[in-house]
This record gives C-alpha cells, sequence and structure tokens, in this order.
C-alpha cells in the first residue's frame, strides 16, 4: 500500500518482515537511509514456529511528513531474503494510532520517602540489635526434664474427701494406712461402736 502525503501524520507501521529479522539488523537497514531522520522507533519480533508463525513488524515516528514520504517509496515493496532463501515483500503503511510513548514517566512522589517513615526506621533498629543464641538443643531437654522432675516432686494435695475414703479401705480391709499415728486400738474401739447406739 503506498503512503500519501498527509499533514499531521509522522508515524507509520512496516509489516511483513521476516520472522527470524532482529531488530539490529532492521536499524541497519534503516540508518543506512534514514538515520537521525525519526524521533523514536518500536520492534515486535515475529514467531518463526511453523503452527503459529507471524510476521516482525516495526513502528517509526519520522520528524516531518516529507520523511515519512520518502521512506515509504524506499521501503514499502523491499524486498526482506531470510537465511533459508524466503522472500519477505515489507509493506508500509500508516500506523493506526499516530500516538507516541513520551520519553520518561513521572516521578513517584514517594520516591525516597521510605528512609523517614517510622515503621522503616523502627525495623532497622530491630535488625541492628545483635542476635539473641539460643541454647542448644540438649541444653534446652535438660532444662525442661528439669523442670518437670520439680513438677512431679510437689507433694500432692489431699482432700479431705480422699482422706475419708482412705480411712474407710482401711477399716475394711483391717489394714493399717493412717500415717497420723493412729493405734490399733483406735480402729478397733470405731468397729465395735458402729452397732451401738449412744457410742461415742
Amino acid at each position: 500500500m503506498k503512503v500519501r502525503l498527509e499533514r499531521g501524520r509522522t508515524k507509520v507501521v512496516i509489516r511483513h518482515l521476516p520472522p527470524s529479522l532482529t531488530q539490529s539488523d532492521l536499524l541497519q537497514h534503516i540508518d543506512n537511509h534514514f538515520a537521525s531522520r525519526y524521533n523514536w522507533f518500536a520492534f515486535r519480533p515475529g514467531n518463526i514456529s511453523h503452527k503459529h508463525q507471524r510476521y516482525s513488524r516495526a513502528y517509526l515516528d519520522f520528524k516531518s511528513p516529507d520523511d515519512v514520504l520518502e521512506f515509504a517509496e524506499f521501503f514499502d515493496g523491499h524486498v526482506f531474503v531470510n537465511e533459508k532463501g524466503t522472500q519477505h515483500k515489507a509493506l508500509v503503511e500508516y500506523a493506526p494510532s499516530q500516538r507516541v510513548p513520551k520519553p520518561g514517566t513521572k516521578k513517584d512522589g514517594r520516591e525516597g520517602t521510605i528512609y523517614k517513615d517510622p515503621d522503616y526506621l523502627e525495623f532497622l533498629k530491630l535488625i541492628a540489635k545483635p542476635h539473641e543464641h539460643l541454647p542448644s538443643a540438649e541444653i534446652q531437654l535438660e532444662r525442661k526434664e528439669a523442670e518437670q522432675a520439680g513438677v512431679n516432686k510437689e507433694t500432692p494435695i489431699i482432700t479431705p474427701l480422699m482422706e475419708y475414703v482412705r480411712q474407710k479401705r482401711a477399716v475394711e480391709s483391717g489394714a493399717q494406712v493412717n500415717d497420723s499415728g493412729a493405734s490399733e486400738n483406735f480402729v478397733s474401739s470405731f468397729v465395735s461402736c458402729l452397732g451401738y447406739p449412744g457410742c461415742s
């Protein structure tokens, strides 16, 4: 397709470029005749797989519409030959969108403010502190065993109900288990008084 001179349109696209064509090779072709005559360049590589073969393409934004016309006359229909000898006829036309990315990006207002952030400063203080080395696993195991042994050595709590049950079992079995020093006479007198009224 021929590109006709249109004022205000300076961005073109080159289509049907060989899929194996590299950006450096294409720029070498372009710069041989149009070096420093364009402001912006973008290359989209193709796909050389047999199932999903896709042509490469390139976008250029020239400094003047006259440069666009001269470039189209030179490159439109230009034949590129790949390494296998296959010929690819380039097609130059106006890009659907004439917009060009702006050079440079907008600076983020928060850039560099992390060095004043209180959470970040607190984090720096935390990592600056010397590391506390925990005791080895053997030492921790020994401490835990010592703590458990200390707990096991504690005197068990005996409630009045438990003491009563013990005394009752001792009476029924006829054995002496009372550690308070009660004599066998006390037990026998207790047993003899069970069936008589007024026994105290």
